[in-house]
């Protein structure tokens, strides 16, 4: 817990007030945009399937020196890859990203504590069910801020209110 000691509240059948903005939270809704981006990719070498010409326009590109058969120019791309890099080119791509399109503030009630952090907010209806009673770990300063409605007790103080103000039969 949170706070500096641990305290119990009892509130109103009808409170729906809020006790601490620190249990406030958010819900985000998503929406995909496209985006796009460069990635450099190895450029496809020629084979014996590919025309001379197209292969010696290869060799230029990259300044590769070599003559003679396909088999041959080949031989002397393949030796110049040994001493250079695999040539690299630049391509384009998109892809979706999912961003937040709407954030949505939740301001936390009593009740939403409650539903929402039940061990740290752990409630006690009355049997009459005007009231009930939560434990709670707020702040002095979180205390000091609670409506008058709502009654402030340490442990054996809710005990004694309970047994005397809630008739359990």
């Amino acid at each position: 817990m949170k706070g500096q000691y641990t305290h119990y509240l009892i509130i109103p059948k009808d409170a729906t007030t809020r006790i601490s903005s620190r249990y406030d939270w958010e819900t985000y809704t998503y929406k995909d945009v496209e985006k796009t981006g460069t990635r450099d990719v190895n450029v496809t070498l020629p084979t014996d399937d590919d025309l001379k010409a197209d292969i010696q326009a290869f060799m230029d590109t990259y300044s590769i020196e070599g003559s003679g058969t396909k088999a041959e120019l080949i031989e002397a791309i393949n030796e110049w890859l040994m001493e250079n890099a695999h040539p690299t080119e630049s391509e384009s791509y998109s892809y979706d990203e999912e961003v937040i399109d709407v954030t949505t503030n939740h301001e936390a009630t009593v009740i939403d504590l409650v539903e929402r952090h039940p061990l740290f907010f752990a409630k006690r209806e009355a049997p009459d069910c005007s009231e009930y009673c939560i434990k709670s770990d707020l702040t002095f300063e979180e205390l000091k801020a609670l409506p008058s409605t709502i009654k402030i007790y340490t442990n054996e103080e809710v005990k004694a209110y309970i047994s005397e103000n809630w008739d359990e039969e």
